[in-house]
């Protein structure tokens, strides 16, 4: 037993094993589905975990199949034989219990290739099961999310840049022309900049909002098997999936919204506190969020660790060692993305104190503000994009030939080891768009 399914056993006693008894008759997708609600309340609870972990596992297997002399035949089928039963547990859940139709689709291409390899490399027999049919489509949620994040980039730096030229006015360029172009823009764009400040981010808050009532209100067209969870489980797997987007989209509207109609006139010298409070918000909640997904992963380690502790077999310490690597790996990955994170937020809200009215009656001081915005801006943009070129591949796809051991291809025209299938899990489409406020 591979130690990723012995670890799932330890949370899942209920987990059926691949075959019956000295038998290559594989069932456990037969059995899986019978197991009742109690099992899935505890599955659901777990998924963001499960998740990565089986992110985890498919980059373990990408890297065995591409140096095959690192690893023998028979743990390459106990790692395949890992995988299958994870991606087939995990399309039960997304199908049923998550609804994410996409995410069911994948985990079934998956499925198509390691039951392949299974039965050229271990001679598996796998009985033809009935399935749900899905459509995939365009999930509007899903375009809601990647096009927030993409505009926001460029949103960002038009509102920065407008920045440094307002400040560039008031610091004295000595021309009259260049005053009185920037009172033009100011007369055109001021009023839409202060409306775009909120309205953009009311369609990912209402299709999550949504979303989120859809999937927590027995409603009668819900799925008998995600009914059955209990309202407060459902909840609860819908908040761990959007409780960042929440958070930060509500605080953001509402500020939007506060200098847009209040905090004008006689109280507009109050904008910039309550601008600076959203600013500091983003700190607590990026940090939190980074505690948050950095602490299952050092959870997971642990528990690897409790596992090798216990193990004397000197070939399955080797295996949980090997494992281990990978998560270690991951770990220093997501420090590095969730760090960025942090560091960026905490550098906009110092640069944002150049504003404050104490700084006011020097404007140098603010325009070096607006100046550090736009340096933050490129360093964040820049470093996001080199940083995606070290994500740990976890991509899937059928090799042509299993004697090449090409298990996990690359994508054409790209060298790297590291080229990945750009793809958006339950857990994962949110942490592909971190950057949401920042204005």
């Amino acid at each position: 037993m591979t130690p990723v399914i012995r670890h799932l056993r330890t949370h899942f006693l209920e987990l059926p094993l691949p075959a019956e008894d000295h038998s290559l008759n594989w069932t456990f997708d037969a059995r899986v589905k019978r197991l009742g609600p109690d099992f899935y309340s505890k599955v659901v609870s777990m998924h963001p975990v499960l998740n990565m972990e089986y992110s985890i596992l498919c980059n373990q297997l990408r890297h065995h199949f591409s140096f095959p002399g690192q690893i023998n035949k028979e743990q390459i089928i106990d790692q395949l034989t890992a995988a299958l039963m994870f991606a087939e547990l995990l399309e039960h859940l997304h199908l049923h219990y998550l609804i994410v139709p996409r995410e069911v689709a994948r985990l079934r291409r998956h499925q198509e290739v390691y039951r392949g390899l299974l039965r050229e490399m271990g001679g598996y027999i796998f009985t033809p099961q009935p399935q749900v049919s899905i459509q995939v489509g365009l999930s509007l949620s899903q375009q809601v999310r990647e096009n927030t994040a993409l505009i926001n980039w460029f949103r960002l730096l038009f509102t920065r840049s407008k920045r440094v030229l307002n400040f560039l006015d008031l610091v004295g360029t000595g021309s009259e022309t260049y005053r009185n172009l920037i009172g033009l823009l100011d007369k055109y764009t001021n009023p839409i900049l202060a409306y775009v400040a909120w309205c953009f981010f009311i369609p990912r808050f209402a299709t999550n909002l949504f979303l989120l009532v859809k999937h927590t209100i027995p409603w009668p067209w819900m799925d008998d098997k995600e009914k059955d969870l209990g309202w407060w489980t459902r909840l609860e797997a819908q908040v761990k999936r959007r409780w960042f987007e929440l958070a930060n989209d509500s605080v953001w509207i509402t500020v939007g919204l506060l200098n847009c109609f209040v905090l004008i006139g006689a109280l507009a010298p109050l904008s910039i506190y309550v601008t600076l409070f959203a600013f500091a918000f983003d700190i607590a909640n990026t940090s939190l969020r980074a505690y948050i997904e950095l602490n299952r992963l050092y959870k997971l380690q642990q528990e690897y660790s409790a596992l090798l502790q216990k193990e004397e077999n000197p070939e399955k310490r080797r295996a949980i060692q090997d494992h281990q690597n990978f998560i270690t790996h991951r770990i220093e990955f997501e420090k590095l993305r969730l760090g960025l994170s942090v560091a960026t937020t905490t550098a906009v809200f110092i640069a944002m104190c150049f504003a404050l009215p104490m700084f006011a009656v020097n404007p140098v001081i603010p325009f070096i503000g607006a100046l550090l915005l736009i340096a933050i801006w490129v360093a964040s943009y820049t470093l996001t994009l080199r940083l995606e070129q070290y994500r740990p591949n976890d991509a899937v796809e059928r090799p042509s030939n299993v004697a090449t051991l090409g298990f996990f291809a690359c994508k054409p025209k790209e060298d790297s080891s590291l080229s990945y299938e750009q793809k958006l899990t339950s857990e994962e489409d949110f942490l592909a768009s971190e950057r949401y406020s920042f204005v």
